[in-house]
């Protein structure tokens, strides 16, 4: 079998017709019918039922298919590593939002700086989708917040941030300076969306605390979240990174709350069964400097 009939194969379920297949493939339908027979005819099975004009795929085409998504994958992967050690290397990066809106320009920076000619793609979205991007080996490294655990995944923490409780100025609690966690239970909140490592942080410090809330905003990005805060409209825990000018120009005023600490690693992802490369291993070594300086 060659790559050749696994394409074709992936082809037709996709489309779910031999003819649309073709078309999709730049094929006519006489190579791709014979391309799915021969397939067949080698693992002795039936990829399809055949109802019509119309195909469904049997339990043994599921199987094949899995397999074949994971062998073009690996076929790709490896061309991409090859092809980078032809050139000036190239690097596919993801980041949470919080990170790409701070740490993560700065290491690029740096990063151009030593190879000035890398080619890079970068995605700046919630944890949840850079994790996903790097599942389905669309990037080459994460850099992502938040509490969860990735079997498939090589994880390294480099930083712990500690959110911070902000309100607008005509707030009620705005001029209390301290509060108690107790203080925040049933408070409205303007929070972040679903597969946000800093919503999955902050719901679960307030759920461990028992603390109930109300999700009276949810908003994708920070700026968004200073407005609805700064109007009044209610509470949110956002990192000091993000938020630090709107804290010192009086738009946003930070509360310390007894009892309650809401904090998230900031990681660096890597499939398990990403190679390496010298590129990748560059800006890793970029990240622990830029979080190093950070600390101290």
């Amino acid at each position: 079998m060659t790559l050749r009939h696994y394409r074709i194969f992936l082809g037709v379920c996709e489309a779910g017709s031999m003819t649309a297949a073709a078309e999709s493939l730049g094929m006519t339908q006489p190579p791709v019918s014979q391309g799915i027979a021969e397939l067949e005819r080698h693992y002795g099975v039936r990829l399809f039922e055949r109802l019509g004009r119309k195909i469904r795929i049997t339990p043994s085409g599921e199987i094949l298919r899995s397999y074949a998504i994971e062998t073009l994958r690996l076929v790709d992967e490896a061309e991409r590593g090859l092809f980078e050690l032809q050139d000036a290397g190239s690097l596919r990066v993801g980041a949470s939002m919080t990170i790409g809106g701070t740490i993560l320009p700065l290491v690029l920076a740096d990063l151009r700086i030593r190879q000035p000619r890398i080619r890079l793609s970068i995605l700046v979205d919630n944890t949840s989708t850079v994790i996903g991007r790097l599942k389905s080996a669309d990037l080459d490294l994460g850099f992502v917040e938040g509490m969860d655990e990735w079997p498939d995944m090589a994880a390294e923490a480099l930083y712990e941030d500690e959110l911070a409780l902000v309100c607008g100025p005509g707030h009620e609690l705005a001029g209390r300076g301290s509060i108690k966690a107790r203080d925040l239970d049933g408070r409205s909140f303007i929070v972040r969306e679903e597969g946000s490592g800093t919503r999955e942080a902050f719901a679960q410090a307030m759920g461990e605390a028992d603390l109930s809330w109300e999700a009276i905003g949810v908003a994708n990005g920070t700026e968004a979240i200073v407005g609805l805060v700064s109007a009044g409209l209610g509470l949110a825990y956002v990192s000091r990174l993000l938020v630090h000018e709107n804290l010192a120009a009086g738009r946003l005023v930070a509360l310390e709350v007894e009892g309650l600490s809401v904090r998230r690693k900031f990681r660096i992802v890597r499939r398990r069964a990403k190679q390496a490369t010298e590129t990748m291993a560059a800006f890793v070594e970029l990240c622990r400097l830029r979080v190093g300086a950070m600390k101290r």
